[in-house]
């Protein structure tokens, strides 16, 4: 696997147009964004990445592509993979009720429009949860959720969880879905997540740096991150604090992970679930889960400003939830963009870590920072800089 380094002051690019690299260069020392680490991964494995700024606040080094970030929801599409190996494995279906494995979820009292709670009436599947059409939301994706706690003394709720915002299969709201997809796997496995992960995912496909409980040895490798104040716009720089051990495995937002490390993950997507000889799904299995599956109705979920993200307009697109595109099993289908073919995958991770795959090109992007509130307009607007430049200086195909 061949990789590529850059720094700030030259961005030395080993086989990449220079304009990309001059026109990088120029939007990164205008984009108010203190390290970051980009790259494109082809179908073969190879990877370029672009690096910016210190791995640490406190150090006098160049962030790399083998620095570990906490990827937030980019978790979710492992997740969905290894969701995908059970049903390929007939241990469960997609469209089979979870009330016998998950009851603590299929039991959820639902909020409806009048804020009335009520008992639920359909079942949930797993893939209503892949779908996110199981009527979980999250607190920025719902207005009703972002001031639950003066709502629920307004119904006097005494529940200790949040209720479901509508019943499963009849519409979509971008939420917690994908955590109770990872507590199913654990279920129908008998394994935690994290040994689930190393020995069907992240093992097989030597992502030795990507993980739910960073080992010892590779806590150097942890980057700090930093906050944007809504108001001035000045960058917060946090100081670098360890993450604690945890043994509750969130398929949801839980994975730490390097660019290198995601960039393979990456490469066996474009092949559809294998990588140099290792397959972690059959052919079959990833179109299933590459399909849209939202025909009825698409990611309205669009919501108000929140503490932590940023709604502002960006990019060819409104911003990032953008109502307009589709969702499969593991990821938004792109369905509305000026440089994106139709079909394209892509998400977003919480701390503004971004991903594309591109499988008419056969290529995919990553791009990892550590930054706060989600949707950050410096980053957000590098990302599709970036994304732009290599649509723009793609060779075409023979």
């Amino acid at each position: 696997m061949y990789k590529y380094y850059f720094t700030f002051f030259s961005l030395f690019l080993l086989s990449c147009n220079s304009t990309i690299e001059n026109q990088l260069n120029e939007t990164i020392n205008n984009s108010e964004i203190p390290a970051v680490v980009m790259g494109k991964i082809d179908k073969d494995g190879k990877m370029q990445f672009y690096s910016y700024g210190p791995s640490r606040w406190d150090r006098n080094d160049t962030i790399n592509e083998n620095n570990i970030f906490r990827i937030a929801s980019m978790t979710k599409a492992l997740g969905s993979v290894a969701a995908l190996q059970l049903v390929e494995k007939g241990e469960i279906t997609l469209d089979e009720p979870l009330d016998d494995y998950l009851p603590e979820m299929s039991s959820r009292k639902i909020i409806n429009e009048d804020n009335e709670i009520v008992e639920p009436k359909n079942s949930i599947t797993l893939r209503h949860l892949l779908t996110h059409t199981a009527g979980f939301g999250y607190w920025f994706t719902s207005e009703k959720l972002s001031r639950w706690n003066e709502l629920k003394q307004e119904i006097n709720w005494t529940e200790n969880y949040q209720p479901r915002l509508f019943e499963s299969g009849t519409s979509y709201m971008y939420g917690t879905n994908i955590d109770w997809v990872g507590r199913l796997v654990e279920k129908i496995s008998g394994m935690n997540l994290e040994d689930y992960f190393r020995e069907n995912i992240t093992g097989p496909l030597e992502m030795n740096s990507t993980w739910f409980n960073v080992p010892e040895e590779l806590e150097s490798l942890v980057v700090t991150s930093s906050y944007r104040n809504s108001e001035t716009g000045e960058l917060v720089k946090n100081e670098y604090q360890k993450r604690g051990v945890t043994s509750n495995y969130n398929a949801g937002g839980g994975l730490s992970s390097s660019p290198s490390d995601y960039g393979k993950f990456l490469a066996c997507m474009l092949n559809k679930g294998e990588l140099n000889g290792v397959k972690i799904l059959n052919e079959e299995t990833f179109d299933l889960m590459n399909s849209p599956q939202l025909n009825d109705f698409k990611t309205i979920h669009r919501y108000v400003p929140v503490g932590n993200v940023d709604t502002k307009p960006r990019g060819d697109k409104d911003n990032f939830f953008d109502s307009y595109d589709n969702w499969t099993l593991a990821w938004a289908y792109e369905e509305n963009s000026i440089n994106r073919p139709f079909g394209t995958g892509y998400w977003a991770g919480f701390f503004n870590t971004y991903f594309t795959i591109d499988f008419k090109n056969e290529f995919a992007l990553v791009y990892m920072t550590q930054i706060l509130p989600f949707n950050d307009i410096h980053s957000y607007n590098l990302f599709t800089a970036y994304e732009r430049l290599v649509y723009k200086n793609l060779k075409p195909k023979p």
